[in-house]
C-alpha cells in the first residue's frame, strides 16, 4: 500500500474514533437541546482540518483526518436524527 495513503487512512480512522467518542460523552445522557446537539454537529462540520488535528505534519494527513472528523459527525448525526426530532416535539410541547 502506498505510504501518503497509508498515512490518509491511519489520520482518517483516528479523525472518525475521535470525534465519535467526543460526540458519545458530550451526548451520553441523551439529546436534551436539539440545538446544542445541532451546534455540536456543525462545528465538527465545518473545522478546518489544521485546526483539528495540528499534530498531524502532512497535508494529506490532515485532510484525512478532517474527512474522518465530517464522517463521524454525520454518522452519529444520522444515527440520532429519531431523537433530536423527540426532542423538539417535547420543547414545542413545553413552550404551549
Amino acid at each position: 500500500m502506498n505510504q501518503e495513503f497509508q498515512q490518509y487512512r491511519l489520520a482518517r480512522i483516528e479523525g472518525y474514533n475521535v470525534t465519535r467518542a467526543r460526540l458519545q460523552s458530550q451526548f451520553a445522557n441523551g439529546i436534551g437541546d436539539p440545538v446544542e446537539f445541532e451546534k455540536a454537529i456543525a462545528e465538527h462540520l465545518t473545522a478546518p482540518s489544521a485546526r483539528i488535528a495540528a499534530w498531524r505534519r502532512s497535508e494529506m494527513e490532515q485532510v484525512g483526518f478532517g474527512e474522518g472528523v465530517r464522517l463521524a459527525a454525520l454518522d452519529f448525526y444520522w444515527e440520532h436524527r429519531q431523537a433530536m426530532r423527540v426532542a423538539i416535539l417535547a420543547q414545542k410541547a413545553r413552550l404551549n
